[in-house]
């Protein structure tokens, strides 16, 4: 269903809390290839569903994931990169930024806008402007001098 370990994982911790959450007597009625399809259709809900808190928690990381990689500007085309050292990379160096402009960074990359992530934070949005801007910056050089 997925090529991801870790979302795997997640997903299988989710649906496990989720049964664990649902009422005894409900689960008790259920004999044990019961209990094994209804766990794989709850799996298969909630990462299929758009309406699952799962599918838009992962949702959510992959487009914070595809915009990180939109402004490291990493070439799509190259096939000696995988996808998965490109993820890693991007981690690494967005992890290693301060925390100042990690915070700035991913308000900008959720909200959209300089001006939503001033009026939240209450920085001048010309400040806003220039942190993010030199984020992006090192981001983008410190993913190109791992890559190369």
């Amino acid at each position: 269903m997925t090529k991801h370990s870790s979302w795997a994982e997640d997903l299988l911790n989710d649906v496990l809390l989720q049964l664990w959450e649902k009422d005894d007597i409900k689960l008790k009625k259920l004999d044990d290839n019961s209990i094994k399809y209804y766990i794989i259709r709850c799996i298969t809900t909630n990462w299929y569903s758009e309406t699952s808190p799962f599918y838009r928690k992962v949702k959510r990381e992959s487009s914070l994931y595809s915009d990180l990689k939109d402004i490291a500007d990493v070439p799509v085309e190259d096939n000696e990169l995988s996808e998965h050292s490109v993820m890693n990379v991007l981690e690494e160096e967005y992890g290693a930024l301060g925390w100042f402009q990690k915070d700035l960074l991913s308000r900008y990359l959720i909200l959209g806008s300089y001006k939503k992530v001033s009026q939240q934070t209450r920085i001048p949005l010309n400040s806003v402007h220039n942190y993010v801007k030199s984020a992006k910056q090192e981001l983008k050089a410190n993913v190109f001098k791992k890559l190369k």
